[in-house]
């Protein structure tokens, strides 16, 4: 099962559950023009932020190779290396982004990122290969909060599902493109053996895709500067920052939290099965059926990019037509109806006989939770206040790589290595991984519905 990677102007959730404080004029929104021309922009960062991350995953089989590294040394590096640095780094940024100029920060974070992963070239042994992707994972930590708290404060809230349908197919467009461009290069790269280059002298295939795959960023954050203008903000009850303790008060406290507390924990949960199985999928194509990512890379990454703008755009068409027939609860239905679909699929996948089928059904899954990413994200808004929304967008995006990515490839690992102690048994590794997070994620996500319809009803009451 996929991830459910991300997060109209949005309301806050019932009065007495924002921050306290003055209020000030509301500025007017953006126009269409300059709305959208910045969200094109957020969603090249993006794109390049999903190939950096993706990328690594098609990498594991070669890295070994060369460096000779267990499967459990292969995801930490997957997983604690790059969610360490996020868990570090996250939420100050977030807390940043918040009362900042995001326009600044968002390609600083784009400039880090991309030096992490061509740093990750020039590594030797375990420890530095950490490092650099230490560097990968604080940067991208950045980038949803500062992402998502730019597009709440470019599109009003009946505007965002399909804003938001736009931001998440460039996600998956990131995705697909590092699939078809890496596997593509890792097959050529493959065919010329060893390449002796100046200043770095003898490399491989792995170390110039990670060169190719993090200049181009540095360039774009540049542009990124000198192009986009930082929009007004929106629906503010207080200036300055909101202490964190407010943060968690909002949580624990406020109507709103009975919803994001139960998402926050599905996305921990969905986020341990979504990397843990994605992250050794390459792997798991290679061991068990013989495709290598040179086979199967570019045939997921074209897939993935004819299913995500229809799947992004049937997900927000079906939300919209819900809520116009007069159910407060859309947005959490639809992520709803997508797990009870999405998790069988996601278990079976792996127990395949072949490789079309195995496939097959997680694309098919994939589409699904892709259905569903803009309604998800669209629900955090509506019950979120506007000087809350980067931190607690950062607290979601911490569940789902900090604790998702950083337990989820280590957990399939030490099932393999140390329960079915055969690297050919890695597909019922991923089995058992996705047969018992997906039910909980499900659990979870059912019991946000109802409060979240309740908290839509407030937050149109009070607008």
């Amino acid at each position: 099962m996929r991830a459910l990677d991300h997060p109209a102007e949005s309301a806050g959730p019932a009065p007495e559950a924002a921050p306290a404080g003055r209020t000030t004029p509301e500025p007017a929104w953006a126009s269409s023009r300059t709305a959208w021309f910045t969200l094109s922009m957020i969603g090249v960062v993006t794109v390049f932020g999903q190939m950096d991350r993706a990328i690594f995953y098609l990498l594991v089989n070669s890295i070994k190779r060369d460096l000779a590294f267990t499967d459990t040394q292969m995801s930490l590096l997957m997983g604690a290396a790059y969610s360490g640095a996020y868990f570090l780094i996250g939420l100050p940024m977030a807390r940043l982004a918040d009362v900042g100029t995001r326009k600044y920060i968002l390609p600083g974070a784009l400039a880090a990122w991309s030096f992490g992963t061509a740093v990750c070239a020039l590594a030797g042994n375990f420890w530095q290969l950490f490092v650099a992707r230490s560097i990968v994972g604080g940067g991208e930590s950045v980038k949803g909060p500062s992402s998502v708290s730019l597009i709440s404060d470019l599109f009003p809230r009946d505007k965002l599902p399909r804003a938001y349908a736009a931001y998440n197919f460039s996600i998956r467009f990131g995705e697909a493109l590092a699939l078809i461009v890496g596997g593509l290069l890792i097959g050529y790269f493959a065919s010329l053996g060893t390449v002796n280059l100046p200043l770095l002298g003898p490399v491989r295939d792995w170390h110039l895709v990670f060169l190719i795959f993090g200049a181009p960023g540095l360039i774009f954050a540049l542009v990124f500067v000198t192009t986009v203008k930082e929009p007004a903000r929106h629906g503010r009850k207080v200036q300055g920052s909101v202490p964190l303790r407010d943060v968690f008060a909002f949580l624990f406290r406020s109507r709103a939290g009975a919803v994001l507390i139960p998402i926050l924990l599905a996305a921990a949960v969905n986020n341990i099965e979504m990397v843990g199985v994605g992250s050794w999928r390459p792997a798991f194509y290679e061991r068990t059926y013989g495709w290598g990512p040179a086979d199967f890379a570019p045939i997921m990454g074209v897939a993935n990019m004819i299913l995500a703008p229809v799947g992004l755009l049937a997900g927000a068409m079906l939300s919209e037509w819900l809520a116009r027939r007069g159910h407060a609860d859309a947005n959490m239905r639809i992520v709803l109806w997508a797990h009870i679909g999405a998790i069988p699929l996601g278990i079976i996948s792996p127990l395949m006989p072949n490789f079309p089928l195995a496939l097959a059904a997680s694309l098919a899954s994939t589409f699904l939770v892709i259905a569903s990413a803009p309604s998800l994200l669209a629900a955090m808004q509506v019950v979120t206040p506007n000087e809350l929304r980067a931190q607690v967008n950062a607290l979601y995006l911490f569940t789902l790589s900090v604790l998702g990515q950083g337990l989820g490839p280590t957990v399939v690992a030490l099932l393999t290595d140390y329960v079915f102690q055969a690297e050919t048994d890695l597909r019922y590794a991923m089995v058992t991984v996705a047969a018992i997070a997906g039910p909980i994620s499900l659990a979870l996500v059912w019991i946000a519905v109802k409060p979240y319809g309740q908290a839509y009803r407030d937050a149109a009451a009070a607008e």
